[in-house]
Formats: structure tokens, C-alpha cells, sequence
């Protein structure tokens, strides 16, 4: 079944450009490891995750379910983060790239703490997405903004 699954996400490489497809896979595997970088999965963090993925993508139930198991098996593959925003970088300009780093600050900051393996994984995404620091922290304070933190 995953082998199926993971050809849906495989359609861009005849032609070494990442599918839509790949590119949502991508997104979703940086919030997964957001989501799993402080030791525990949260509930809280994967409603938030679900509804961001499901808003943004426009996915129906079935879609954002196998979405969910693609990226964390991705996750759990990958050994590095480089790859997954590289292609982002390549593919969405810089307020795509904003809105994605605020979507991994709501996530780090969805259980009311953050712990610093999440805010070093979020600022450190944030530069390999090529954002300034200025930017990073824009997006952090969205998140809190959105999450009415402020």
C-alpha cells in the first residue's frame, strides 16, 4: 500500500521537477518533524497540522490521511531537512515560504509551550528557506497572533 501511496507523490520526477503532489509531501513532512521535534506527539499539534493541511491543500479526508502517512514515514526516512526545502525554495516565492514557517510556529507554539528542539528546528528551517531573521520572527508572532497568544 505505500508503494501505491508513494507513486501518487512520484509524478514530477520524469522531468527532475517536484509535483504539486511532492511539494505538499514536502510541507507536510517539515510540520511532521516540527510536531515530533520535542519527543512526543501531541494531539493538539496534529489537529492543528490536519486542519492547516486540509485548508491550504484543499484535501478531502481520504487525501490528507494518506498525506499524514506519507509524511511521516517520509520523516522517518529522511536524514536531512535540505532536500525538502530545497525544492520549496525552488518552486514557491518567499510569501509561500513565510506563510509555511508560520504554519510550523503554529504548530511548535499549539500546546501553549515551546520547547527548544522545536524553536531550533522552526528558526533553523526558516533559514534554509531563505528567510531573513526579521522575517523568521514575523512569522513566529502571526503564529501567536493566530493562536491568540497576543
Amino acid at each position: 500500500m505505500l508503494k501505491s501511496l508513494k507513486s501518487l507523490f512520484k509524478q514530477g520526477e520524469a522531468n527532475n521537477e517536484p509535483s504539486d503532489q511532492e511539494l505538499k509531501l514536502a510541507a507536510a513532512t517539515l510540520m511532521f518533524e516540527v510536531v515530533r521535534s520535542d519527543g512526543r506527539i501531541d494531539q493538539v499539534e496534529l489537529a492543528y497540522m490536519g486542519d492547516i493541511l486540509r485548508r491550504e491543500f484543499k484535501l478531502n479526508e481520504q487525501e490528507l490521511e494518506q498525506l499524514f502517512t506519507l509524511a511521516k514515514d517520509t520523516a522517518d526516512d529522511a536524514v536531512s531537512l535540505h532536500g525538502f526545502t530545497r525544492d520549496i525554495c525552488d518552486n514557491w516565492g518567499n510569501s509561500k515560504r513565510k506563510k509555511l514557517l508560520e504554519y510550523l510556529w503554529t504548530l511548535a507554539l499549539a500546546d501553549e509551550q515551546i520547547d527548544p528542539h522545536e524553536r531550533h528546528l522552526v528558526r533553523k528551517v526558516g533559514g534554509l528557506l531563505y528567510l531573513n531573521d526579521s522575517e523568521i520572527l514575523q512569522s513566529r508572532e502571526q503564529a501567536k497572533l493566530t493562536l491568540g497568544m497576543l
